[in-house]
């Protein structure tokens, strides 16, 4: 009598599994392989002893992906930084407090300079609201909304969060900017920005919006690099002690490759035309 040969239970089960690993040590492989072929985009270069002719004395460019500066002016220098210093109170903010909290707008919080936020008495706003003109419209009234309604407790976290990320020149006195003592340098504010950046995108993607509709009213964006071809966010900000300021990323292809650069501008007589020279003179001088 012929014997059947017992086909042991596990074996089938045993050979699909070994034949998914091998089919995902190939994939693996390939995706490793892959990746290594991957060219990366080489360092920037600029000539030596060459800087462009701006209005601003104060400027710095850099590269967000390496922090390695492609050029700079009076980057030491402790200046008024203006309305900049919105963009590290709405950072501040989605960082340390919940967004949801809401405030009512009251006759003190209308009395800053200005009117740009068009916000009214009796308004109720969450904070999430009160980013778009905090950041759209540089509205000096949704800064001091802010404020107050932390307690003061946003100004402390800000002046704390630029010591951490070793910003170690920077001053918080407000909000907004308003007040002269809101200094800092551009090396100091490369540190901010590239923080910015790399962990509170929400803030820069407000900063890129031609308008927001809220509620109540809509606001525009009154930056005036905000239309610019590969601009990725920032702020820019005026008064007479800063004169014109501005902290933004741009995306310039230079050579074939798609490099994320910061633009730090300070005392400048024309912001526009102080960045259009700066990208222009990157793009054609630079080499990889």
């Amino acid at each position: 009598m012929r014997h059947r040969h017992k086909t042991t239970p596990y074996l089938l089960p045993t050979i699909c599994i070994f034949a998914i690993i091998f089919s995902l040590s190939v994939y693996v492989a390939q995706k490793f392989e892959s990746r290594a072929t991957v060219v990366l985009a080489p360092a920037l270069t600029l000539p030596k002893d060459t800087t462009p002719k701006l209005t601003a004395p104060i400027f710095l460019v850099f590269d967000i992906a390496t922090g390695r500066p492609l050029m700079a002016q009076g980057a030491e220098q402790i200046v008024p930084i203006a309305s900049v210093t919105k963009l590290f109170a709405a950072a501040t903010l989605v960082r340390e407090f919940n967004l949801q909290a809401t405030t009512s707008i009251t006759w003190s919080d209308l009395e800053g300079g200005g009117e740009a936020g068009k916000l009214a008495f009796g308004q109720n706003y969450s904070y999430q609201n009160l980013l778009f003109p905090l950041l759209l419209e540089s509205s000096n009234d949704a800064a001091k909304v802010l404020v107050r309604a932390t307690e003061g407790r946003l100004i402390t976290a800000m002046n704390s969060w630029a010591k951490t990320v070793g910003a170690n020149q920077t001053v918080f006195v407000d909000a907004s900017g308003l007040a002269d003592d809101n200094i800092s340098t551009a090396n100091d504010l490369q540190l901010l920005l590239s923080e910015v950046f790399r962990n509170e995108p929400h803030v820069f993607d407000i900063s890129t919006l031609p308008q927001y509709i809220g509620s109540y009213t809509g606001w525009l964006n009154n930056n005036p690099v905000a239309s610019e071809p590969g601009y990725l966010g920032g702020k820019h900000g005026y008064t007479v002690a800063a004169n014109r300021t501005l902290v933004a990323v741009f995306d310039e292809t230079i050579s074939g490759h798609v490099y994320t650069l910061g633009y730090i501008i300070l005392e400048s007589a024309n912001i526009k035309a102080d960045v259009d020279i700066l990208r222009q003179f990157i793009n054609n001088s630079t080499s990889g």
